[in-house]
């Protein structure tokens, strides 16, 4: 089945999130909770379920590639994104910056690697838990300083214990009883409906009537197009397994990042601004996701 055959079937799933809003049935509170549910269990669960695997040396040089090249897009992509909006007030600078370089990659990203391929799924795990750190550090130092870098909270992540656990035992080539591992991949596969659906009741509430800025469209431009293009480019000439390549150009293709409005809402920044440039980068990249898919 094709990239666009699958974003296809993904895309229906949004429709009966928006339908599901639009009923009533998602409440803020039950978004409020299913997407903790999301974040702090399904995902985990699916990291560690998505490697057991035994250990495979070219898997693990796939895992420091992806790692490096990961950590390379972030800061060249943060450099571009300072540079274009330099002359921001303080506040829309930090957003804008921070959408050009972190993208949602687990939670819309981890259900678009699944569809294409669930065996690359390790690479996306390493993808997603490098952009959590630098979210976490870079990301927040754009709205404050560095006392804004908050350790603690980067090594506590759920997310990020799971890929430190999964990488263990993934080194170690150990496996966790059947039963276990059976929970855990169940629990996981919750992972894609789930988020599918969340993303239908934050596209549901967008008006286009308060996207008259162009800020929201050069930033989402930049975060689903011109990045994603320029990452294509940059490893035409590299030699990178196909799921090393297919990882890093798609997750690099998602639309920015939920913890950006949350940043921005700690910092007390343009949250506002924030939250409607993440809602408008998902519904587009519904589009663009599949179009540049079939550059693959």
């Amino acid at each position: 089945m094709s990239i666009a055959s699958q974003c296809a079937i993904l895309f229906i799933i949004v429709l009966t999130g928006v339908f599901c809003r639009k009923r009533g049935f998602f409440t803020d509170e039950v978004i409020r909770g299913v997407t903790q549910l999301v974040v702090n269990i399904t995902v985990p669960a699916l990291t560690i379920s998505s490697m057991q695997r035994p250990f495979d040396r070219a898997v693990l040089v796939g895992v420091l590639q992806t790692m490096l090249f990961t950590t390379l897009i972030t800061f060249l992509s943060l450099a571009l994104g300072l540079f274009l909006f330099r002359k921001r007030p303080h506040d829309r600078r930090a957003v804008m910056a921070n959408i050009t370089t972190f993208t949602n990659c687990g939670f819309m990203g981890f259900p678009i690697i699944l569809a294409v391929n669930p065996d690359w799924m390790i690479y996306a795990v390493t993808f997603s838990s490098t952009n959590c750190v630098f979210v976490w550090s870079l990301g927040a130092m754009l709205f404050a300083d560095r006392s804004a870098v908050n350790m603690r909270k980067i090594l506590l992540n759920p997310n990020i214990i799971a890929a430190l656990l999964g990488f263990v035992l993934f080194l170690g080539s150990f496996s966790l009883p059947a039963i276990a591992n059976e929970s855990l991949s169940l629990i996981g596969g919750m992972t894609t409906p789930l988020t599918m659906l969340l993303i239908g009741t934050r596209v549901c509430g967008i008006r286009l009537s308060e996207l008259g800025e162009r800020d929201y469209h050069i930033a989402a431009f930049l975060r689903l197009i011109a990045v994603p293009l320029a990452v294509y480019v940059l490893l035409l000439p590299i030699t990178l397994s196909d799921a090393v390549r297919g990882v890093l150009f798609l997750l690099t293709a998602m639309p920015a990042g939920t913890v950006i409005a949350m940043l921005a809402e700690v910092y007390d920044s343009d949250a506002v601004f924030a939250s409607r440039a993440i809602a408008w980068t998902t519904l587009l990249a519904l589009a663009t996701v599949p179009a540049l898919g079939m550059l693959l």
